[in-house]
Protein backbone atom coordinates (compact mmCIF):
# COMPACT_ATOMS: atom_id res chain seq x y z
CA UNK A 1 0.00 0.00 0.00
CA UNK A 2 1.38 3.42 -0.97
CA UNK A 3 1.32 6.71 0.89
CA UNK A 4 -2.05 8.17 1.92
CA UNK A 5 -3.88 9.99 -0.87
CA UNK A 6 -5.45 13.44 -0.65
CA UNK A 7 -7.77 15.33 -2.94
CA UNK A 8 -6.39 18.83 -3.44
CA UNK A 9 -8.94 21.37 -4.67
CA UNK A 10 -7.70 24.76 -5.89
CA UNK A 11 -10.16 27.51 -6.83
CA UNK A 12 -9.34 30.73 -8.68
CA UNK A 13 -11.13 33.42 -10.71
CA UNK A 14 -11.62 32.20 -14.27
CA UNK A 15 -9.40 34.91 -15.74
CA UNK A 16 -6.32 33.38 -14.09
CA UNK A 17 -7.16 29.75 -14.94
CA UNK A 18 -4.47 29.58 -17.65
CA UNK A 19 -1.77 30.93 -15.32
CA UNK A 20 -2.68 28.40 -12.64
CA UNK A 21 -2.74 25.55 -15.20
CA UNK A 22 0.71 26.63 -16.42
CA UNK A 23 1.98 26.57 -12.83
CA UNK A 24 0.63 23.05 -12.30
CA UNK A 25 2.01 21.87 -15.65
CA UNK A 26 5.48 23.06 -14.62
CA UNK A 27 5.54 21.10 -11.33
CA UNK A 28 8.39 18.58 -11.09
CA UNK A 29 8.10 15.68 -10.97
CA UNK A 30 5.11 15.98 -13.32
CA UNK A 31 1.65 15.60 -11.84
CA UNK A 32 -0.32 12.46 -12.75
CA UNK A 33 -3.15 14.68 -14.04
CA UNK A 34 -5.90 16.99 -12.88
CA UNK A 35 -9.41 18.08 -13.73
CA UNK A 36 -10.61 21.66 -14.29
CA UNK A 37 -14.28 22.46 -13.68
CA UNK A 38 -15.97 25.78 -14.44
CA UNK A 39 -17.81 26.97 -11.33
CA UNK A 40 -19.40 30.03 -9.74
CA UNK A 41 -18.45 31.41 -6.34
CA UNK A 42 -21.06 33.15 -4.19
CA UNK A 43 -20.91 34.83 -0.81
CA UNK A 44 -20.44 38.12 0.96
CA UNK A 45 -16.64 37.96 0.87
CA UNK A 46 -16.49 37.65 -2.92
CA UNK A 47 -16.12 40.74 -5.09
CA UNK A 48 -17.40 40.06 -8.63
CA UNK A 49 -15.24 41.88 -11.16
CA UNK A 50 -17.25 41.98 -14.37
CA UNK A 51 -20.66 43.52 -15.06
CA UNK A 52 -22.08 40.05 -15.76
CA UNK A 53 -20.75 38.78 -12.42
CA UNK A 54 -22.27 41.75 -10.59
CA UNK A 55 -25.67 41.15 -12.23
CA UNK A 56 -25.57 37.42 -11.45
CA UNK A 57 -24.13 37.97 -7.98
CA UNK A 58 -21.55 35.25 -8.56
CA UNK A 59 -17.87 35.19 -9.43
CA UNK A 60 -16.87 33.00 -12.39
CA UNK A 61 -14.29 30.56 -11.04
CA UNK A 62 -12.25 27.56 -12.09
CA UNK A 63 -11.87 24.57 -9.79
CA UNK A 64 -8.80 22.35 -10.17
CA UNK A 65 -9.08 18.87 -8.66
CA UNK A 66 -6.00 16.71 -8.10
CA UNK A 67 -5.56 13.37 -6.33
CA UNK A 68 -2.03 13.14 -4.98
CA UNK A 69 0.08 11.37 -2.42
CA UNK A 70 -0.11 13.35 0.80
CA UNK A 71 3.64 14.01 0.73
CA UNK A 72 3.33 15.95 -2.57
CA UNK A 73 0.66 18.44 -1.45
CA UNK A 74 3.03 20.93 0.17
CA UNK A 75 5.41 21.06 -2.80
CA UNK A 76 2.51 21.50 -5.25
CA UNK A 77 0.86 24.32 -3.28
CA UNK A 78 4.26 26.01 -2.84
CA UNK A 79 4.95 25.78 -6.59
CA UNK A 80 1.59 27.45 -7.27
CA UNK A 81 2.30 30.13 -4.63
CA UNK A 82 5.62 30.97 -6.30
CA UNK A 83 4.51 30.78 -9.95
CA UNK A 84 1.06 32.31 -9.55
CA UNK A 85 1.08 34.56 -6.42
CA UNK A 86 -2.49 35.85 -6.28
CA UNK A 87 -4.63 36.34 -3.16
CA UNK A 88 -7.77 35.16 -4.99
CA UNK A 89 -6.54 31.54 -5.12
CA UNK A 90 -7.87 29.29 -2.37
CA UNK A 91 -7.37 25.59 -1.70
CA UNK A 92 -8.40 22.76 0.58
CA UNK A 93 -7.56 19.09 1.06
CA UNK A 94 -9.68 16.03 1.75
CA UNK A 95 -8.69 12.43 2.48
CA UNK A 96 -9.18 9.91 -0.33
CA UNK A 97 -10.26 6.47 0.88
CA UNK A 98 -9.66 4.72 -2.44
CA UNK A 99 -8.65 5.58 -6.00
CA UNK A 100 -8.56 3.51 -9.16
CA UNK A 101 -10.09 2.75 -12.54
CA UNK A 102 -13.42 1.00 -12.96
CA UNK A 103 -11.93 -1.18 -15.71
CA UNK A 104 -8.21 -1.93 -16.02
CA UNK A 105 -6.69 -1.20 -19.42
Amino acid sequence: MGPPLRKLTIVCPREIEAALADALDAVEPPLPGYTIIEAHGRGGALQPASAVERVRGALRTSMFILVLAQDRIESVTEAVRIACPRPQISYWMEPVEDFGRLIDA
